[in-house]
């Protein structure tokens, strides 16, 4: 006996052994995110911190030959609290100016499976104004199902071969919580992973009570099978998933330490769907936590779930751009290892979807797209070509030549130095250093677009340093201070970013700008005893004894005993007395 290792802990068996993708495991995601809805976002149970770039509003209106008489679709999948839309749409109207494409005929789709996220989405006050000029609509969509979008508030429907222009898609934390099928390699065989849902309990009572996420005791088996394993359940892209299959067989079959592979079928089967609408035309942009690089796949382990409220896998961005290059698009993967967040942008360009890679004769095809920046159906070489090895990225890579504004903007916008590497930047600032220098932060504020969470990260380091800076920074912060204000989304309550804005500018002495804003926090996040406090201090400041008396009994009538406040009354009546 060996403590608590010999204690046997109860297993409650959920469901048998089953493929991957059908199992229990999913509804119990959808479940979770149906029950919590926004909360999971606004109480930090889900992570969704992505700084916004515009990339996608750089790059949708040159990626693909547009009809400017027709409206493009920008869709986002699992939109979520709608933080990532209101900084998208902010993005878009600041390069109206700037692109060769009506700004009028853009559209903004925000999508999501349950109703509880469309109706915060309507009634939030930073969308309304989208949503009332046309710009922004919004609609249930369950990506991995549904066959069409009907748009809430235009009340169009999106269905396949509907749009004359190709569809923008945004996946942002999305693929890693649809279905997804378990493959290994192992001697040159090709096995499925059959999951058991299990739970750390001994009875459920409710086998879709997402509180079982937590109490996950998953077990796993793996059986013989061949290529053609989607061949009578993908009718459209059996052959494509086929080609998938094949690759990895072929590329691991002689590993001495085998494979593990993720397929991620309900992203794959969502991207079906929605190249179908604009007749297999898209751009897409997805950020994940995941792997683009096949050699992290070698090894014989279990898929790893990690828990965080709800529960994710990493995504295999290597499978997709597998799956889109075999329908004659091709990807651009940041190739950065060490990242939490990996970005790949797929193009469908609607071409024959026969293709194969390059052959060992066809060199010199490749070689003459390289002067020519011939276009991408060049390379629809036959089918009798093998699909493996590094074929298939050469065949991408040739593609993308015909495209060079996307690329470029690519690199400069996620390669050279993207998101992850600011989420970096930002989180060694604050957690490696003890005292980070004000010019370091307003540095970091101006690289991050000045977010307001990233304000609200460093307040009380920059309160602290704002009495001795020098003027010339100080003047800095006093012209932007209205970005972070105007870029914020309000979330979470507790984060009172117009409150510690009126500090901010009650420390520069600005105590005006410092009431507009504790009134806009009175506002927008409710009453509070030292809000009223520190208007009384700002009101006392600007002389106004009668109206800082006011708020100094405000604050006492909120808290009773609150002792600056009270003090401050007691100055205040000494005064006028004398």
């Amino acid at each position: 006996m060996n403590g608590d290792r010999d204690v046997l802990v109860p297993r409650c068996v959920l469901e048998d052994f089953t493929r991957c993708s059908d199992s229990l495991l999913w509804k119990l995601m959808m479940s979770f995110y149906d029950r919590k809805g926004v909360e999971s976002w606004s109480q930090g149970i889900v992570p969704h911190f992505i700084p916004c770039n515009a990339f996608i509003g750089r790059t949708s209106v040159y990626a693909l030959p547009l009809d400017s008489s027709e409206p493009l679709y920008i869709v986002e999948l699992g939109a979520g609290s709608g933080k990532f839309s209101f900084f998208m749409l902010k993005a878009i109207n600041e390069l109206s100016g700037l692109l060769n494409f009506p700004c009028t005929k853009l559209v903004y789709v925000m999508t999501d499976f349950t109703w509880n996220n469309l109706k915060f989405w309507n009634e939030h006050e930073s969308l309304r104004l989208y949503i009332d000029n046309g710009q922004l609509d919004v609609a249930i969509f369950d990506a991995v199902n549904d066959e069409s979008i009907k748009l809430y508030h235009s009340d169009l429907l999106i269905c396949p071969s509907t749009m004359r222009n190709p569809i923008c898609v945004i996946a942002n934390y999305l693929f890693d919580t649809l279905c997804h099928d378990i493959f290994q390699v192992e001697n040159g065989e090709l096995k499925e992973g059959l999951i058991s849902v299990g739970s750390r309990k001994d009875l459920e009572d409710d086998p879709l009570d997402p509180e079982i996420i937590k109490r996950f005791d998953n077990q796993f088996q793996y059986r013989v099978v061949d290529e053609d394993y989607y061949t009578k359940l993908e009718v459209e892209d059996a052959r494509h998933f086929k080609r998938i299959l094949r690759w990895y067989r072929d590329f691991f079959g002689n590993s001495q330490s085998g494979a593990s592979i993720l397929l991620p079928i309900g992203a794959l089967r969502a991207l079906r769907r929605l190249t179908s609408f604009a007749g297999g035309r898209a751009l897409v942009l997805s950020g994940d936590k995941g792997n683009n690089n096949h050699e992290q796949f070698r090894g014989l382990m279990d898929p790893h779930v990690a828990v965080h409220g709800s529960f994710s896998v990493m995504v295999n961005y290597h499978a997709i751009g597998l799956y889109c290059t075999s329908r004659s698009g091709f990807v651009l993967h940041d190739p950065q290892e060490e990242a939490s967040l990996k970005v790949s942008a797929l193009v469908f360009t609607g071409e024959s979807s026969t293709c194969s890679p390059l052959s060992d004769s066809a060199d010199r095809t490749y070689a003459k797209c390289v002067e020519t920046r011939a276009s991408s159906s060049s390379f629809d070489l036959c089918e009798t070509q093998a699909w493996t090895g590094n074929e298939v990225e050469r065949l991408s890579a040739a593609r993308s030549i015909a495209f060079p504004y996307l690329c470029r903007t690519f690199r400069d916008s996620i390669i050279s130095f993207g998101p992850n590497d600011f989420f970096v930047m930002q989180k060694s600032m604050k957690e490696d250093t003890q005292r980070p220098a004000l010019k370091a932060i307003v540095a970091l504020l101006k690289l991050s677009n000045w977010d307001p969470d990233v304000f609200y990260k460093f307040r009380d380091v920059i309160l602290q340093q704002v009495p001795t800076c020098t003027i010339k920074l100080r003047s800095d912060l006093c012209r932007n201070l209205p970005y972070i204000w105007a870029n914020h989304f309000i979330l979470d309550k507790d984060k009172d970013v117009a409150f510690e804005v009126g500090r901010l500018y009650y420390g520069l002495r600005m105590y005006e700008d410092a009431v507009r804003f504790y009134c806009i926090s009175v506002a927008s996040s409710g009453e509070h005893h030292v809000t009223f406090h520190n208007m009384g201090l700002c009101y006392y400041s600007l002389g106004q004894l009668e109206v800082a008396m006011e708020n100094f009994n405000k604050a006492l009538w909120l808290k009773n005993d609150y002792a600056k406040a009270r003090a401050w009354q007691q100055k205040l009546l000494r005064e006028t007395k004398g």
